[in-house]
Parts: structure tokens; C-alpha cells; sequence
């Protein structure tokens, strides 16, 4: 059995992917057979980028942590930052690919 999985999902309203990412995470929990406990925090401005070491909108934290950690050196935290992600085929979308998130979800779930 697998245990409730918490998500803190971050956005900031200037990108125009954050309701797209929400119905995204939602699919990959029901896709993955996962219960999430989704909590939407929207980011409003600098400071609270900075507090929250927002890399962009949107983002995944699961389980406290964000499986699409951004590599390389830190970046000034903007609360109007758009997020890329890395696609398996080696380019760059708006948003993780649906199966990435699954097995984030899932991984998590059976930690």
C-alpha cells in the first residue's frame, strides 16, 4: 500500500503554463495510482522567490523535494521566472514530461 504523497506545487500567474501544470499533476497522480495532497502556493513577488528558491513557474516539489532540480550554479530567484524543463529527447518544454512526473509521484509514494 502506498502512502499519501505531499505536493507543493509553486506558480507564478505570468507564466501561462500554471494551470496546465496543475491539470498535468493531476493526470500523473490518477495515471500513476497515487493519492496526492496538493498544496498551490502562487509566488507573488521577489522576496518570496528568494525565500522559497523558486527556479520558475511551475514547479513540483514532492515529498518536500523537487525531482527536476535544475543542475549547474544557483540563478537569481524571480517570482515571474518561467520554468524550463528538460525533455528525454533532449530538448526544452514548458512543463516535465508526463511520465517523469509519474515516477517522481510514485517513487515517492512508495519511499
Amino acid at each position: 500500500m502506498t502512502r499519501p504523497v505531499a505536493v507543493t506545487y509553486l506558480f507564478s500567474r505570468e507564466c501561462p503554463s500554471h494551470d496546465e501544470g496543475l491539470v498535468l499533476l493531476r493526470e500523473a497522480a490518477a495515471t500513476a495510482g497515487v493519492d496526492v495532497r496538493v498544496e498551490a502556493v502562487e509566488v507573488r513577488d521577489d522576496a518570496q522567490a528568494e525565500r522559497l528558491r523558486f527556479p520558475g513557474s511551475p514547479t513540483y516539489l514532492v515529498g518536500g523535494g523537487d525531482p527536476f532540480a535544475p543542475e549547474g550554479p544557483a540563478h537569481a530567484f524571480r517570482w515571474d521566472a518561467c520554468r524550463a524543463y528538460r525533455t528525454p529527447g533532449g530538448g526544452v518544454a514548458p512543463l516535465p514530461a508526463r511520465e517523469e512526473l509519474e515516477a517522481a509521484l510514485a517513487a515517492e509514494a512508495a519511499a
